[in-house]
């Protein structure tokens, strides 16, 4: 699918990589076509504009067997496909999907909207962020006049306002700015909202690793808190095929650890899983499940590559914040200390090397806290002259750093 949506917006490549599209599609059943017919819908009016006639032939053809010939049995999962009524050749697929679904009420198109927007699919988002312009500026004003009417507003607008602020800090994907600029105008569409009068949902998928992974059950939990909060979005955000292969590996070993094996949906073997090893597995989402299952048969390698030499401290020699987080945590990972965190965090060093830094952010504060807990002496003295330096360039008049790369570095360390 990463594969598909790259190529879909090269000119050159755009119909032929359709044309095994809508191929793909054909192949799958429809409980494993529903979780593919979002994004693809998203990518098609996405690119749509850029694309030759034939491409849009061939498109409108994917999206036809995906409604016309698939879309009885889909469901839930029509409940994913963008608005293709943007699109004047789309129209009368929009009109066959509205047969399908029903006429819903506002509550419900909102609702889809916002499940769309924090999709960990970049072209999704996008598209979703588009629709809840249109939906707040034309389609249902007086909607959402109701909704920021009274001295409490309405739950959905709390809503709104932390989609729109989680999606205005999703950082280092493809599409990035795009989506920023998007909910920044959400945002202005929707007003000054006085925060007094409307309650914001707080969301925390965090995790402090309390016993500096010497707790067996505490390691497992922060491996799966790794494959679920931070490795299976970052997979299925990445139009990078390349990066998507090392992010494939990190998951893949991370499974591993945690002692998940082909024999928990294997049908009919004669193997099976430990109960407590299933019960672990069975506490993970159904998108992630949907995700992380095929990697469970192992097939992803990485060819060992020695860390680059490091002077300290490394904040000065790298122009960008992007290079300094990058390398920072390529270090640390080298200096883990426990055997259990030298397993955990050695997955990742192909994963961070790559121009998303969502990862090294991630796994930064447990790598610096893992150090100075068990680590050397010099270690510890090596992350406060790292720090130290971050801080004395937000002072230093004559700094040559970028505004951006001091305000960056700046927060990872406070």
């Amino acid at each position: 699918m990463a594969t598909f949506q790259t190529m879909v917006h090269i000119p050159e490549f755009a119909e032929v990589t359709l044309e095994s599209w809508v191929k793909f599609l054909k192949t799958l059943s429809a409980s494993e076509l529903g979780q593919h017919i979002g994004p693809t819908s998203a990518a098609i009016v996405t690119s749509w504009p850029n694309l030759t006639s034939g491409a849009q032939d061939t498109a409108f053809q994917a999206l036809q067997y995906v409604i016309c010939d698939m879309g009885k049995n889909l469901h839930q999962h029509l409940a994913e496909i963008v608005d293709l009524s943007t699109v004047a050749q789309l129209r009368p697929l929009h009109e066959a999907l509205q047969e399908l679904r029903g006429a819903p009420p506002p509550d419900e198109i909102l609702k889809r909207i916002l499940n769309q927007i924090s999709s960990d699919n970049v072209s999704v988002a996008v598209q979703a962020l588009r629709e809840l312009k249109t939906f707040m500026l034309h389609d249902c004003p007086e909607y959402m006049r109701k909704l920021t009417s009274g001295d409490m507003f309405d739950g959905r607008i709390g809503q709104i306002l932390l989609s729109m602020v989680s999606t205005a800090c999703r950082e280092n994907v493809d599409g990035t700015e795009e989506l920023r600029l998007l909910a920044f105008e959400c945002l202005g569409v929707l007003g000054a909202i006085d925060p007094d009068r409307c309650e914001i949902p707080y969301q925390n998928t965090g995790m402090v690793v309390m016993k500096n992974f010497t707790d067996e059950g505490e390691a497992m939990g922060f491996a799966l808190h790794l494959i679920q909060d931070l490795l299976v979005g970052a997979f299925r955000s990445t139009s990078d095929i390349k990066h998507q292969s090392h992010l494939a590996y990190s998951i893949q070993e991370l499974l591993k650890f945690c002692q998940f094996t082909p024999a928990l949906v294997a049908s009919g073997g004669t193997t099976s899983a430990p109960l407590r090893v299933r019960n672990r597995w069975n506490t993970l989402p159904k998108h992630v499940l949907e995700t992380v299952t095929p990697l469970l048969e192992g097939r992803f390698t990485i060819k060992p590559n020695p860390g680059p030499m490091i002077q300290h401290p490394i904040y000065p020699t790298q122009s960008t914040y992007r290079e300094w987080i990058q390398l920072w945590t390529t270090h640390l990972i080298s200096r883990a200390s426990g055997p259990t965190a030298i397993k955990i965090f050695g997955v990742f060093r192909s994963a961070i090397r790559n121009k998303d830094v969502v990862v090294a952010h991630h796994l930064l504060p447990h790598l610096v806290l893992n150090v100075l807990i068990s680590g050397s002496e010099d270690d510890g003295t090596a992350i406060r002259t790292e720090m130290l330096s971050v801080l004395q360039d937000q002072v230093t008049l004559d700094s040559t750093s970028t505004s951006d790369k001091k305000l960056l570095s700046a927060q990872v360390c406070l």
